[in-house]
């Protein structure tokens, strides 16, 4: 097993390569530690090893959605308490619901302002139990 760093860490899976990349330059700038995947399986399995303090999810990926890797998290008991948030342009109340049933914490609307994707992490991972 990993270590946990002293720095806060930001995990992330989106299949979309341009807002992977947005998304780890606005954690980075908060000074935080960046691990991104483009699919759910491979989020799942490194979440066991890097120790998020946030888990931030595209809902629609190949292979199991965000909304799997959100319920596979939660099953884990070191992840149990993890904030996962899902960014995503899923707009229905119905995406909403579902996010809230599977475990999530949060629900960023795609286009997203970077300033606000940071104020969210920033809100996340400041209230991660250990």
């Amino acid at each position: 097993m990993t270590n946990i760093p002293s720095r806060r860490v930001v995990l992330a899976a989106d299949d979309d390569k341009d807002a992977l990349d947005i998304v780890n330059v606005a954690v980075k700038a908060l000074g935080y530690i960046f691990f991104g995947t483009a699919t759910g399986e491979e989020c799942a399995s490194l979440a066991t090893r890097v120790h998020p303090h946030v888990v931030l999810l595209d809902v629609n990926m190949p292979g199991i959605d965000g909304y799997e890797v959100c319920r596979r998290l939660r099953g884990m008991p070191h992840l149990q308490r993890v904030p996962i948030a899902f960014i995503t342009a899923n707009r229905t109340t119905a995406d909403l619901m579902r996010a809230k049933e599977v475990g999530g914490n949060d629900f960023i609307l795609k286009p997203f302002e970077i300033v606000r994707l940071q104020e969210r992490v920033r809100h996340w991972a400041a209230r991660r139990i250990p």
